[in-house]
């Protein structure tokens, strides 16, 4: 379900004003327009269409090029009216002609308004891509308009049938999409559809998806002038470009790269390191780029949408060290540092400005219109659900670092967007209906570290574990859960020797009990319970070992007559806890292990191996393979058979690992339903002894890791792969114009 607005709302809150010079003088444009006839006045119609798309003769490309000769003469008009105005668009019709991105793309508007003249360095950056270009990564022939040139994506269709309609409305929101998507320096995206003459606008931000009740652009002369006039001459911020963030150079692979503005910081962009988030078009859109600072240091900058009532990163960060001081009952304690230490550092952030107002999608975008006066729509034509089978519910689409070309290549053409489009319609209407809105956040962060998905060490893969499981130690005792542990946000910091652990914009004390309170995570790493929403281990399934209280020597100062751990409180809702965190971890293991050989001793039956992957790691919400994984880690030591030899020991640690975590799980759910016992979440001592075992990790230290590589005929969009901030969901669902059927379940309506 999607809002519908009036138009005269539309243009009142939504569109573009019109330039001040001509708000006063649309009669006289239409008197001019008259005059010239491109007003058929005896008529009552456009000149342009001496008959209705829908008895026209021609192909629709050639009947809606009456639409490019309209807007010109409206500009023509409009200059006759005010010679001093400056045209910032024009209006091509394109013949669903390919737009290009240096990211791929597959977009095939029929329409779009394009930039009418460069701006500074585009016009070079466009010659530039293309000479790079040619030597590899050559567009196709008949790409003529780069994505980051359009606005306003139109669709057209000859005839106003229903399925003209739904037809016209999937592709419009996928080109949409798409302009989200591949280029950072866009807000928000406006979109028409026509069908015959049946007209409608569209708005889309990372928080709402609208369009407004149909006009007749036949009758409705005045309406569809106002419209071109306000396209013609709006500024790129208004038409949704953020100013920013703006194009730098191309660089040698052909990819563009960007000035970013942190306060009165600029950063220039030299690689994406994840923007897969960005192909869904309503969630926060986490954007993450190598970039340097103006000493050409590196650094680590991300962008993202956050929800208004959700505090920023670095926020929450302090408010973690804070909680995390108290604990601090001698002088001589020192856990704030602990955790300090082996968290990203960030050195610079803001809220993005647009003007003299932090950039918002409800106060800024929409001009504080409120959406809960607008009547909900279905987006497209309600059809019965595919078989539950068939349905795709992950948001997982597991992919390499060029995962955003390969999104947005591999969609193939617009017929394919109809059935994507009905996984894309929320769960619950009331829920699209909130409008979450959001801010605009950045965050530059000191450190560069690798990713553990990167790291080639296996013994730096574990000694990072064992910091990122310290660190989780005092987060948890100081009553908070991390909730998006993921092999993305784990990273080995060799400059330090130390494994750090970052993105802490879902942790949330254990206390919350507010709305933000769902499912979070990344499916590929999410703990077995996140996934269900439920408890799953209140019966035993075979007979755990003792629940040993070890002791070792922990380099954190060891918590005494300190307040125990918060409960979670009843367990109806279901809470995250500590032990979900814990197994977080544990499956990024299992992954590593899973996606990787040894460089020197290579898998014995990697057939499979990918069956196994296939079956762990296929990013749906989906518990029962993994379960049985989980819960029988006796057989895991065997897994050497199908995986690289030379990863026995690090099984062994593995197995060890499921055991402390089955028997916590076990322990804290025997009192189901009366209670959950929250001190069996603390066995994070437990949980380290195999992790610093010397002899373990010294069998470790001379493996070099490389990638898996995937099998071509097996895999599909939504299998085995590198997840990315994309894999995220929540309980309420948005929409995604990705090939594949996963929907992301960041939604408007994001509650965590």
């Amino acid at each position: 379900m999607i809002s519908e607005v009036s138009l005269q709302d539309y243009l009142d809150y939504i569109w573009p004003p019109l330039p001040h010079s001509l708000k006063n003088h649309v009669d006289s444009v239409m008197k001019i327009l008259e005059d010239s006839g491109t007003i058929n006045v005896s008529n009552d119609r456009w000149a342009a269409f001496p008959v209705d798309p829908a008895k026209a003769t021609e192909r629709k490309g050639a009947v809606f090029q009456g639409l490019r000769s309209i807007f010109d003469a409206v500009v023509a008009a409009s200059k006759r009216v005010d010679p001093s105005l400056e045209q910032k668009f024009s209006l091509i019709v394109n013949g669903n002609v390919a737009m290009y991105s240096d990211r791929g793309a597959s977009s095939r508007p029929d329409g779009f308004n394009r930039l009418y003249s460069k701006t500074q360095g585009e016009q070079q950056q466009g010659d530039d891509a293309r000479g790079k270009l040619n030597a590899g990564a050559k567009p196709p022939r008949n790409v003529r308009h780069f994505v980051h040139d359009l606005a306003n994506p139109n669709q057209y269709e000859l005839g106003d049938a229903q399925n003209d309609e739904d037809d016209d409305f999937a592709k419009l929101v996928y080109d949409m999409e798409q302009i989200l998507a591949l280029d950072p320096c866009r807000r928000f995206t406006f979109g028409t559809t026509i069908e015959n003459r049946s007209t409608r606008l569209w708005f889309l931000s990372r928080a709402t998806l609208l369009r407004t009740k149909p006009f007749d652009f036949m009758k409705e002369r005045r309406q569809l002038v106002i419209i071109f006039l306000s396209l013609a001459f709006s500024p790129l911020d208004q038409m949704g470009w953020d100013s920013t963030i703006a194009f730098s150079h191309v660089d040698k692979s052909g990819r563009r790269q960007y000035r970013i503005k942190i306060n009165d910081q600029t950063y220039t962009t030299i690689d994406v390191l994840s923007d897969s988030a960005a192909h869904s078009p309503l969630g926060r859109a986490t954007r993450v780029w190598k970039v340097k600072d103006s000493s050409d240091k590196i650094r680590v900058l991300k962008d993202v949408w956050l929800e208004s009532d959700r505090l920023e990163e670095h926020k929450i960060r302090e408010a973690i060290l804070a909680d995390a001081k108290t604990l601090n009952q001698r002088k001589e304690h020192s856990f704030d540092k602990q955790l300090e230490k082996r968290m990203l550092r960030p050195m610079d952030y803001c809220r993005v400005r647009v003007g003299d107002e932090e950039d918002d999608t409800g106060a800024v975008m929409l001009r504080s219109f409120d959406l809960g006066k607008a009547q909900l729509v279905h987006l497209i034509t309600p059809r019965d659900p595919p078989a539950v089978k068939t349905q795709s519910v992950a948001t997982s689409m597991p992919t390499d670092r060029d995962s955003a070309k390969d999104s947005a290549s591999q969609s193939g053409t617009h017929q394919t967007k109809r059935p994507l489009l009905r996984r894309m319609i929320p769960e619950d209407a009331q829920q699209q209906a909130s409008h979450h809105h959001r801010y605009h956040y950045r965050i530059v962060f000191e450190q560069c570290a690798t990713t553990i998905y990167d790291e080639r060490s296996l013994a730096n893969v574990f000694r990072a574990i064992v910091e990122v499981v310290k660190a989780l130690y005092v987060l948890h005792t100081a009553g908070w859960v991390h909730r998006d542990i993921s092999g993305g946000n784990v990273y080995w910091f060799n400059d330090e020797q130390i494994g750090l652990i970052g993105d802490f914009e879902y942790a949330t004390r254990m206390t919350d009990r507010g709305h933000h309170n769902v499912r979070t995570g990344t499916p590929f790493f999410m703990a077995l319970e996140t996934l269900a929403n439920g408890y799953l281990f209140t019966t035993p399934t075979r007979k755990l070992g003792n629940d040993l209280q070890r002791e070792l020597d922990f380099d954190l100062v060891k918590i005494k007559n300190v307040s125990k751990i918060r409960a979670v409180g009843p367990i109806v809702p279901f809470t995250y806890n500590p032990l979900h965190d814990l197994e977080s971890v544990w499956w990024i293991i299992v992954y590593v292990l899973f996606f990787n050989d040894d460089e020197m001793n290579s898998s014995n039956d990697p057939t499979y191996r990918q069956l196994m992957m296939q079956k762990l790691f296929h990013g749906r919400l989906d518990v029962n393979g993994r379960q049985v994984f989980f819960r029988n880690f006796n057989r895991l030591p065997d897994a050497h058979r199908y995986l690289s030899p030379s990863f026995r020991p690090a099984l062994e640690i593995l197995t060890e690992l499921a055991d402390v975590l089955n028997t916590a799980y076990v322990n804290s759910e025997r009192t189901f339903p009366t209670k959950i016992d929250n001190q069996c979440f603390k066995v994070h001592k437990d949980f380290l002894v195999p992790l610093l075992s010397e002899e373990y990790i010294d069998s470790l230290v001379n493996i070099t890791l490389i990638q898996v590589k995937e099998n071509p005929k097996k895999r599909t969009n939504s299998e085995v792969g590198r997840p990315t901030k994309r894999s995220r969901i929540s309980l309420s669902q948005g929409l995604n114009g990705h090939k594949g059927g996963s929907c992301s379940r960041r939604s408007t309506q994001r509650h965590t």
